[in-house]
């Protein structure tokens, strides 16, 4: 964790809305999906958009390309080579024109192959099927999980609100309305801005995940804060973020807290879940530290999908999706089975490792 994060942790701890940035723990795959071998090097697609990007400067830093990232005219390899160059920066900082031009950094450049097929193979319609769907939801790059994890879990349970959220415009833009009021305007997502923040699998879904991601950056933007400072919508969600928030922007409702960890009220929080699971209230649950458990990421934000009051475990979604199973039993020795993303966990674990829930009040 980087001291400006721990910094920006700690403050949102201070105002009692703890928050996290899903980095790049250890079992995430920060790419997934196929690779197109036959895309231009990486090195001749940055020499042909340098003086673009880098507007006559020797080197250019993440803001540069941040900036270029939400210019529509960045399309196919040369967003692609964009948005690698600037993950690329996030790790390394700024980079000069020979430096970019001969980069053998394998990381960056699989993540650039990885962009071009991601773009290929994008569904360029608001909603693929129809209306979102749950399967295919599997986060990007970007650090955007108290975000996404809030997403997956209204595409799962009430996509209506979704599909009722966006409407589009004559011009082609999107108007977004969230069942809180939180309201903004955004032009299509560009090329680049699908590369940097979302996954081949969601876009399969359509665009309507980042036409949301985009919105919610204008909005958290006027707010002020790092997203404030960021030049693209898009990026300025890979930000710290917590569960309370994202909960009431999809509900309109006010969202109960809970400190779990050492501060719990066990009984308090077994009531809250129970209630969720009767009532179907959307809930999310924020792990700030690395638990005595495998195949649990921390400095992460996840849905809670259910709770099972007979068998008192807890039914969670890891918005990367990916799949885990344990060698031998399933608990915190082995860790828990997963697919997409879904696992259940003993009720008095959840409480034991996780450090902070959000729950819409009914």
């Amino acid at each position: 964790m980087t001291h400006g994060l721990a910094v920006a942790l700690l403050a949102a701890l201070l105002a009692g809305m703890p928050a996290a940035r899903d980095d790049d723990p250890e079992d995430r795959a920060d790419f997934p999906g196929a690779e197109a071998s036959d895309a231009t090097p990486f090195g001749a697609v940055v020499a042909r958009n340098w003086l673009a990007w880098a507007g006559g400067k020797d080197a250019v830093a993440r803001d540069d390309l941040v900036a270029a990232i939400a210019r529509p005219e960045f399309r196919g390899e040369d967003a692609a080579a964009l948005a690698a160059l600037e993950r690329w920066t996030v790790r390394n900082g700024p980079v000069s024109r020979s430096a970019a031009v001969g980069l053998v950094d394998e990381k960056a450049l699989k993540s650039y192959r990885t962009f071009v097929a991601k773009l290929r193979s994008t569904r360029r319609v608001l909603f693929a099927p129809g209306a979102p769907d749950f399967s295919r939801l599997q986060q990007g790059p970007a650090g955007d999980c108290y975000f996404f994890s809030g997403a997956g879990w209204i595409a799962r349970y009430r996509p209506e609100v979704i599909t009722k959220a966006i409407t589009v415009l004559p011009d082609g833009r999107f108007q977004v309305t969230f069942p809180n009021g939180d309201s903004a305007t955004v032009t299509p997502p560009t090329d680049a801005e699908l590369a940097v923040n979302d996954s081949a699998s969601t876009l399969q879904d359509g665009l309507w995940m980042p036409v949301l991601e985009k919105a919610t950056g204008v909005i958290m933007a006027r707010r002020g804060g790092r997203s404030a400072d960021l030049p693209d919508p898009t990026v300025a969600i890979d930000v710290p973020g917590g569960p309370k928030p994202v909960v009431e922007r999809f509900t309109g409702r006010r969202a109960g807290t809970h400190h779990l960890g050492e501060r719990a009220h066990r009984g308090k929080v077994r009531a809250a879940l129970t209630r969720m699971h009767e009532r179907r209230l959307m809930a999310e649950v924020l792990i700030l530290h690395r638990p005595l458990a495998r195949s649990i990421p921390w400095d992460h934000v996840y849905a809670v999908l259910d709770f099972d009051p007979g068998a008192d475990v807890v039914v969670l979604w890891n918005p990367w999706g990916t799949d885990f199973h344990p060698h031998g039993a399933a608990g915190p020795q082995n860790g828990y089975d997963r697919v997409h993303g879904v696992f259940r966990i003993p009720f008095d674990q959840f409480v034991d490792f996780f450090t902070f829930l959000a729950i819409e009040e009914n």
